[in-house]
């Protein structure tokens, strides 16, 4: 049996990294202002991340709350909805340091991958324009049920996964990622040279010694 081909990865977290914020605060605006769903659905929505943002709901239940209009729409309706979030809304927050070292990578031959905790249904229209080679995130069954919410040592898990199921032996001494929050930490310390980008300051504490970024900064 031949030997796996070794090869250097560049691991990008999105949201917070990549993009100032969080995506899918910016999708329910978009939706809303579309009149994907109604104002009382709306106020459903905020109470159900207010439970979050207070410990008392999990993430999982708070972003299948927020996404549950998607099932009430016809695929075509979905489908404008997703790629005009993606390609009008999130593309053109892109840090412009952040398409450099994506840029740079491609460039030098590493396999590019995004790893995020975003849902796919938007996310992987982001990945083809921006020359990623794999998307791993959050997965939305049709029927609006969120599969395990791809953060924390489920990014870990999920590499590894892809790694195998592509039969890519990695380089994790000579690959590069990129984080911004503690939840990408796991990530960031299975490369031999991370990025903390614009760091929450848990990240900072957790991972004091990890080289720092200022994207988006003048």
């Amino acid at each position: 049996m031949a030997e796996l081909q070794s090869r250097a990865l560049a691991l990008f977290d999105f949201d917070g990294t990549l993009i100032k914020g969080d995506s899918i605060v910016s999708f329910i605006r978009l939706a809303r202002r579309l009149n994907a769903f109604s104002r009382w659905e709306y106020i459903a929505i905020c109470f159900s991340s207010l439970k979050y943002a207070l410990g008392l709901s999990s993430a999982q239940k708070a972003k299948e709350r927020a996404l549950r209009f998607l099932t009430r729409l016809s695929p075509d309706r979905k489908m404008a909805l997703e790629m005009a979030f993606a390609h009008e809304c999130l593309l053109p927050r892109v840090y412009p340091e952040g398409v450099k070292e994506i840029q740079r990578h491609k460039k030098e031959g590493r396999l590019l991958v995004m790893i995020s905790a975003s849902t796919e249904n938007y996310m992987q229209h982001i990945v083809p324009a921006l020359g990623f080679d794999a998307l791993l995130c959050t997965p939305l069954s049709d029927n609006g049920i969120l599969g395990e919410n791809c953060r924390g040592e489920e990014k870990v898990r999920r590499l590894e996964q892809w790694l195998k199921e592509n039969e890519i032996q990695a380089d994790f001494s000579a690959s590069f990622a990129y984080g911004d929050s503690l939840s990408d930490l796991p990530m960031l310390q299975k490369a031999g040279h991370p990025t903390l980008v614009n760091p929450s300051k848990k990240l900072i504490q957790a991972a004091p010694q990890m080289p720092r970024a200022a994207w988006g900064k003048k």
